[in-house]
């Protein structure tokens, strides 16, 4: 599963199950991507971070505005940052 996450504010936005963290500003996005697992993944807005959870069994990758890869874990592509 393909999806982007885009804001009106700053957020941060938490990728679990590895806790890695990416300050989202205003009018920039995020597209997120669902590898392997279950159909159980999960995003949720808590606070002012936005929680993305890999499905289980499963890993998240996700790329920024510019097309630059987020590390964002072991399963981060080799030109993450």
């Amino acid at each position: 599963m393909r999806f982007v996450i885009r804001a009106d504010r700053s957020i941060t936005v938490a990728f679990e199950p590895t806790a890695a963290e990416y300050a989202l500003e205003p009018d920039k996005h995020i597209i997120v991507e669902w590898f392997g697992g279950g159909d159980d993944g999960m995003v949720s807005v808590e606070a002012e971070d936005f929680v993305v959870a890999a499905p289980s069994g499963g890993y998240s990758r996700a790329w920024d505005s510019d097309g630059v890869e987020i590390y964002i874990g072991p399963e981060s592509g080799p030109d993450a940052r």
